[in-house]
């Protein structure tokens, strides 16, 4: 007998697509309705239906509101690169050399894109006295740590290799608790522009990198115009 009884039990699966199924059973069951009492999700105490469902309106209405909260968030943020890079351009079209245009990145960067350091290491054999501004050798085997960089010709965000860090910020590397390299290139490879912070949470693997591309694109240009006087020829056909 019992194993007839076992045989015939319905499921909890099975009640659900009937009810799913017969949405109006409730109305000629109402009486049902009465005697149901669900465990209230925060304090465990027994409600009724009516009262759940009162409850999960506000929850949901509660979701609705942070992810609306997220949406305008992430849209003033949005709002405000786009500004910032506006600038940027209008900044860099009016530089007369590559000192102006590596001032000129610096100090947008850290007052815009809340960077703590910012480095230009570019390819090539020259002198500056801008602590900001590093030339390269081609020949420089230290290169080989941002081939994946140049290859990708992607931004990357995050923590950096010690190596990477070192041969980056220098002197400065300890501080840095966060990064993003961004690659410099028109028709060759130009450099990388990398941008510290002091805080680990600042530039993360998980951060868009559509704005920071075409902040990228915006500094290459403007590199690419001032160039030639401190750049040898030759490299450029070496290592395009």
């Amino acid at each position: 007998m019992s194993t007839l009884l076992e045989e015939h039990e319905i499921t909890a699966e099975q009640v659900a697509a009937y009810l799913r199924t017969n949405t109006d059973f409730f109305l000629e069951q109402g009486e049902l309705l009465d005697g149901l009492f669900i465990p209230h999700r925060h304090t465990g105490e027994a409600i009724s239906l009516l009262e759940h469902l009162v409850q999960r309106q506000r929850d949901r209405q509660v979701q609705l509101s942070r992810q609306m909260d997220d949406l305008l968030r992430a849209a003033r943020e949005s709002e405000r690169v786009v500004v910032s890079l506006h600038h940027l351009a209008l900044e860099l079209m009016r530089c007369d050399s590559l000192d102006d245009v590596v001032a000129t990145c610096r100090d947008l960067m850290c007052s815009e894109f809340e960077a703590d350091s910012v480095v230009l290491r570019l390819i090539g054999r020259g002198q500056s006295g801008d602590s900001s501004l590093h030339f390269i050798d081609p020949d420089d085997r230290a290169l080989k740590q941002m081939a994946g960089l140049f290859q990708k010709r992607q931004p990357v965000c995050g923590r950096l290799r010690p190596k990477q860090q070192i041969f980056l910020f220098g002197e400065e590397n300890t501080a840095i608790k966060s990064a993003v390299l961004i690659p410099l290139f028109e028709a060759r490879n130009i450099g990388v522009l990398a941008l510290g912070s002091e805080h680990e949470g600042r530039f993360h693997p998980g951060m868009g990198t559509l704005f920071i591309s075409q902040l990228g694109d915006l500094v290459s240009r403007a590199l690419s115009l001032h160039l030639e006087a401190w750049v040898d020829p030759s490299i450029e056909s070496s290592h395009s």
